[in-house]
């Protein structure tokens, strides 16, 4: 099981070992370093991909010079005084290893199962900064910026999926009832209410609609057609993979392995899907937050069954109904035990989530984590979620005192 535990990183104190899952959620209230993780685990993550994909160099690349930190800060724009002599990382992905002690160089080791279970797998990190690609018309031609950064990549991506969609074949955008979405090469981005065929810009859409619309396109696209795509490969990639599983060595040739056809379908396509949303909740009725859960969960389920590897979803949140959300998922597969054929007429059957495919973590104002799910009653606990429901109760019975008590 991968996991992750960092200490000392701008707000986080000591997270303790993390472990992950299918599943993850990461709930907290403001600036206790939900985001903060979120990024190092997503940076870890995609290290573990380069090095699965490329040779040798690129795992001691990032051992030497402070690479993998500068990286880190530049692309999700972490601040550096984050970082000080008692940071520490410790990241346990499928193939590697990671282990940061200070704020210099980290050590990168490959895992036993290495060989056997390096894969390709398609990562995209949805910040909460995603409404740029819906406010600000044609945005991945406009937007400029002088570092590879995380919007810049967000920003990309988005132009990456929403050329799949178009008039002819649009994405059914469920959380907004009648209304579609597809992109034109002339108009750009389109939004269309399907009973009265009005079409307009996301630019004048709602917010809440310009926060869910990056959210569903891209899922949809990196959890169904990105497995169809062919990865293209230059020359030098291709004489890269093929010195990497065949074990040439230049000075004695004859020592070479035959050349695994398997690894290089395992490596030169995408295998899985990995994504990392923040605050998928953002300007969503609780009621839509509910839909968009189960539209995650059914798209990563989805992916997991079309190609035989598992894929995943880790998201950071402030919201309690994102919780009841995937607690009603998770009590669908207990009442499915019991009677599959009841359970799926409420909850349908690719939503379902058994208990063992769920990580949930509360992250605390001293920089702490503490696992919220709860093994015997097999669901997310709510009782460190439940400080803004005392706070109001509190001050409604004093209120009550001093509407009601005596003169």
């Amino acid at each position: 099981m991968a996991s992750i535990a960092i200490k000392n990183i701008g707000p986080l104190n000591d997270t303790g070992i993390l472990p992950l899952s299918q599943f993850n959620i990461f709930i907290g209230k403001q600036s206790t370093g939900k985001s903060t993780l979120l990024k190092i685990l997503c940076f870890c993550k995609w290290i573990e991909k380069r090095i699965m994909i490329k040779d040798e160099k690129t795992l001691s690349n990032y051992t030497h010079y402070s690479r993998f930190l500068k990286e880190l800060m530049q692309f999700h724009r972490i601040n550096k005084n984050f970082f000080n002599p008692r940071s520490e990382i410790h990241f346990v992905g499928d193939c590697i290893a990671i282990d940061l002690v200070g704020n210099k160089n980290v050590k990168i080791t490959r895992l036993p199962n290495f060989t056997k279970v390096r894969h390709n797998t398609k990562l995209s990190f949805i910040p909460s900064e995603r409404n740029l690609v819906s406010a600000i018309k044609n945005v991945d031609r406009t937007y400029r910026t002088n570092d590879f950064d995380v919007l810049f990549n967000h920003v990309f991506e988005w132009g990456e999926a929403k050329e799949n969609y178009t008039e002819e074949h649009p994405i059914d955008l469920k959380i907004v009832e009648s209304m579609d979405y597809y992109y034109d090469p002339d108009q750009g981005d389109v939004l269309r209410l399907k009973d009265r065929r009005l079409k307009f810009s996301p630019f004048y859409a709602s917010s809440g609609v310009q926060s869910v619309l990056p959210i569903m396109v891209m899922v949809d696209y990196f959890t169904g057609p990105i497995f169809d795509r062919v990865i293209d490969l230059n020359k030098k990639e291709v004489t890269e993979v093929i010195r990497m599983l065949s074990n040439i060595d230049s000075t004695d040739e004859a020592k070479s392995k035959p050349f695994d056809i398997d690894a290089f379908s395992r490596v030169y396509n995408y295998m899985n899907t990995q994504l990392f949303i923040e605050e998928p909740e953002q300007n969503l009725f609780p009621e839509s937050q509910q839909t968009l859960v189960e539209y995650l969960v059914r798209s990563i389920n989805r992916a997991s069954q079309a190609t035989g590897s598992e894929s995943s979803v880790t998201l950071t949140t402030h919201s309690p109904y994102i919780i009841t959300a995937f607690n009603v998922l998770l009590r669908a597969y207990k009442a499915k035990e019991k009677d599959e054929n009841a359970a799926t007429q409420v909850i349908p059957s690719q939503a379902i989530v058994p208990l063992d495919k769920v990580c949930a973590y509360y992250i605390k104002t001293n920089g702490n984590v503490s696992n919220i799910v709860d093994l015997e009653l097999g669901m997310i606990s709510g009782l460190e979620l439940d400080a803004a429901s005392d706070i109001v109760e509190n001050k409604l019975s004093l209120l009550d005192d001093i509407i009601y008590g005596e003169a």
